[in-house]
């Protein structure tokens, strides 16, 4: 029998350290990338196999979403916050001791030894309050990674309307600075013969060289902002990036911006995250005070001395709450908690009357808002009378000059009405979920 017992027993060991390793987790390297990774086309882009080019803004927005670099990086948070949640649903471990006296002296026969199996209950009392915790921080994650996602989508949309309105304006810019430099260089000539005043042609030399300027000013603003649209997908700045033309600015819907505000504690995402926050403070509370209570460990012993005489019984251990009761723990619980529930009330009425204010500077330039479209009739008449003789060609190109410059001033009415509500949607966020999926209800 103890042939066969010798090698069962440790037959039975090495099973139980064979399945320990197996359980255990293996290291792989990651790499980090040495250069950029930008996509040169659009087609390069992920989802661009059902985009069509010109891009209209959900297109933008979609590809935005799939390729942001910043975004997928945030996007690993969601990932350490499930790590927290398996780490806080493992059960804590049992400790296991042993000790082996071999006999040097005495009147024993044989070695001593002493064994003990002990579960401590500190981390059972715990661990609702921990599993709520960390429950809660997940959902603050999500919550925060979609208001990520907001801020940049709505960036974006701000980026597509300022690109195609500002290059429709530009083409204005450009018609009207064309004609003024124009009219400055017969002016030159006709300085050079000495048939005009100087100071009379000074205004049109003025004229010509601010509407160059403004021209330049604005050729650099819109590459500037084709660049950040660009890098907002991944996209290399110099690849193409056609842009389908706006459609009709809709009504305003004074009531849907209303009821916008007053349900904004569930359409921003950051606010749920407070939310979420605060609840993950109230279990951290919780779990603090469970804690005060004094940590207990309970198991078997046994034990064997060198006379052969054996014992085995129950233990257990107590530390006594003498001097550390968890009450500084406590303290700093109850104050976070303190000062995440004013956090919130502040965030959420200064949102409300950031979004009050708005809504009502939108309400004021909505009603003085003139039809974008310019009358061209006067200047249509002014081309058939100059043909006649009627006019001159110098009252022609300053009613071109003016025509240009109404519809210019047209597209910024246009253009800025668009971004305010941008703006709204953003401070607000309408236009996402009514409520937020159930997992992320707090």
């Amino acid at each position: 029998m103890h042939a066969f017992a010798k090698p069962a027993c440790g037959c039975v060991l090495a099973f139980i350290l064979l399945a320990g390793l197996g359980g255990c987790a293996t290291y792989h390297p990651l790499p980090l990338a040495a250069h950029a990774n930008l996509a040169h086309r659009i087609d390069d882009l992920q989802g661009a196999a059902d985009i069509r080019t010109p891009l209209d803004e959900a297109a933008v927005l979609r590809l935005v979403l799939l390729n942001n670099p910043a975004l997928a990086a945030s996007r690993a948070q969601r990932g350490v916050a499930q790590a927290a949640v398996l780490d806080a649903s493992v059960l804590p471990n049992p400790s296991v001791q042993a000790n082996l006296g071999f006999l040097v002296s005495g009147a024993g026969d044989v070695p001593a030894w002493s064994a003990g199996f002990a579960q401590s209950l500190q981390g059972l009392v715990t661990r609702g309050a921990r599993r709520e915790e960390v429950h809660a921080s997940a959902s603050a994650t999500d919550a925060q990674l979609l208001w990520e996602s907001w801020v940049t989508l709505s960036r974006a949309r701000q980026l597509v309307v300022d690109i195609v309105d500002g290059e429709r304006r530009l083409a204005f810019q450009e018609s009207a600075a064309s004609v003024l430099e124009a009219r400055a260089s017969s002016l030159r000539v006709v300085l050079a013969r000495g048939d005009e005043d100087v100071g009379a042609a000074s205004t049109v030399f003025v004229a010509a060289s601010d509407a160059r300027s403004a021209c330049d000013d604005a050729r650099h603003t819109l590459h500037g902002q084709r660049a950040e649209l660009a890098a907002l997908m991944r996209l290399d700045t110099d690849a193409p990036l056609p842009l389908a033309p706006l459609p009709a600015l809709p009504a305003f819907d004074v009531l849907r911006a209303q009821s916008a505000i007053t349900s904004m504690g569930e359409h921003r995402p950051d606010l749920a995250a407070l939310r979420f926050g605060y609840a993950a403070q109230e279990a951290r509370l919780r779990g603090a005070i469970l804690g005060q209570f004094a940590p207990l460990s309970i198991g078997v012993d046994a034990s064997r001395d060198s006379s052969k005489v054996l014992n085995i019984g129950p233990s257990a251990s107590l530390e006594l709450p003498v001097f550390d009761r968890q009450q500084g723990k406590i303290a700093i619980a109850d104050a976070t908690r303190q000062q995440l529930h004013d956090e919130y009330t502040a965030r959420i009425d200064a949102a409300t009357a950031d979004a009050q204010a708005l809504l009502s500077t939108i309400i004021a330039n909505e009603r003085e808002a003139s039809d974008s479209v310019v009358d061209t009739a006067p200047l249509d008449a002014a081309s058939r009378a100059l043909a006649r003789g009627d006019i001159d060609a110098t009252v022609y190109s300053d009613l071109g000059v003016a025509t240009s410059g109404q519809a210019a001033n047209a597209i910024t009415r246009d253009l800025y009405r668009r971004e305010q509500r941008i703006a709204f949607d953003a401070l607000t966020g309408a236009g996402l979920p009514d409520s937020l999926p159930p997992r992320m209800n707090p």
